[in-house]
């Protein structure tokens, strides 16, 4: 799936890019974020990784590092640097008012890669429910983005989720999401590598 050539056009030589990766067990984490650094170094990028996991953690820098290193996810097993900040910069407002948060460190790189499996959520229906734009829109935008998106209670959580989640696509470089689905045995079934312009309708 990376290897498709639209993927491969998103990444320059030189550019720094983020690489979100949460705070839920999935399967073959490990694995999927050290194969999606090691394709950007290939191509010349200088990736990191942001803990991109909402308020998880205790909603501290270093509490979300060690949950990365709970589920696998270290510097020696991703051959790269995790940057962990809880630091965010906030990049507009939803036509409600709801303020929409993105992760400092990660706002201020080349690019944005996003790794998350897609599945229904526990507490709210929505057209999309816990996947890539899930975590882009709660992911990075940390504590400040979890508690903007949860403000309103889980009935309108589908709808900010899209919303939020369009709006940090249109103004931050995302450049493709890592999107897992796992069987009824919790194991990969299907992976597919979404551009921007794909996300919303292929999750």
């Amino acid at each position: 799936a990376l290897k498709r050539e639209e993927i491969r056009k998103t990444v320059k030589p030189g550019m720094e890019i983020a690489v979100a990766v949460g705070s839920r067990g999935i399967d073959q984490l490990v694995g999927v974020t050290a194969r999606t650094i090691k394709f950007l170094q290939e191509l010349g990028a200088k990736p990191f990784i942001v803990p991109s996991m909402g308020s998880h953690g205790g909603a501290s820098a270093e509490g979300q590092t060690a949950v990365l290193a709970h589920l696998g996810v270290t510097e020696e097993t991703a051959n790269c640097e995790i940057r962990s900040s809880m630091e965010v910069v906030e990049i507009g407002k939803l036509p409600n008012g709801l303020p929409v948060y993105v992760d400092k460190l990660a706002s201020k790189a080349d690019g944005i890669v996003v790794i998350n499996r897609v599945k229904p959520h526990t507490a709210f229906r929505g057209t999309v429910e816990s996947g890539v734009m899930k975590m882009i829109a709660i992911g990075l935008g940390k504590q400040k983005g979890a508690e903007a998106c949860h403000q309103l209670g889980f009935k309108h959580m589908g709808k900010h989720i899209i919303e939020m989640s369009n709006m940090i696509i249109e103004k931050m470089p995302i450049l493709f999401g890592v999107a897992t689905v796992e069987n009824a045995f919790d194991k990969i079934a299907h992976i597919e590598v979404l551009l921007p312009h794909e996300i919303e309708a292929k999750e």
